[in-house]
């Protein structure tokens, strides 16, 4: 075979591979939501100024659509996922984890009086079941802060990076 037959299939062959890279390639299903897509690594959380050393570092969030999902990894390569609707509103956002209602959509609470989580947020967040307004403090790159009230009152702050 000659050398300008074996440049064509080379040619052909990183074609067809760029496209099948197209077409297996991450989508923002129901529009682009922008800079939020993606996983940001959770690299630390304060709550009321000081950094909270019972967290590992090992908690990611992730916007899609308008759905926003809590991963913490784990050693052995396990995750567990706690998913929230979030509604961005530019300098701020909402993120509801919801929780189960009866037919005429009143919540239903256990023999504890607690909500009946569809997903709880991981506890080490300090997000409540329900609405979390969340502030936007700033957001450069892939460099992002945010913050809010939690529900006993103390400032949390998250310092994220995009991965």
């Amino acid at each position: 075979m000659g050398a300008i037959a074996m440049k064509k299939i080379l040619l052909r062959g990183i074609v067809v591979l760029l496209m099948l890279c197209g077409i297996s390639s991450c989508t923002q299903n129901d529009g682009n939501i922008g800079e939020w897509f993606g996983h940001w690594k959770l690299n630390t959380i304060s709550v009321n100024g000081a950094v909270d050393d019972e967290y590992g570092g090992n908690i990611f969030f992730s916007f899609q659509s308008k759905t926003f999902c809590q991963t913490m990894m784990y050693a052995d390569h396990g995750a567990e996922h706690r998913f929230a609707n979030w509604d961005n509103r530019d300098t701020y956002f909402i993120i509801t984890f919801p929780f189960e209602t009866d037919d005429a959509g009143n919540p239903l609470y256990d023999e504890n009086g607690d909500l009946v989580c569809l997903y709880e947020p991981l506890e080490i967040t300090r997000m409540s079941m329900g609405e979390n307004v969340v502030a936007v403090d700033y957001l450069n790159g892939n460099s992002l802060q945010l913050s809010m009230t939690d529900a006993a009152g103390d400032k949390v702050v998250y310092n994220l990076e995009k991965w």
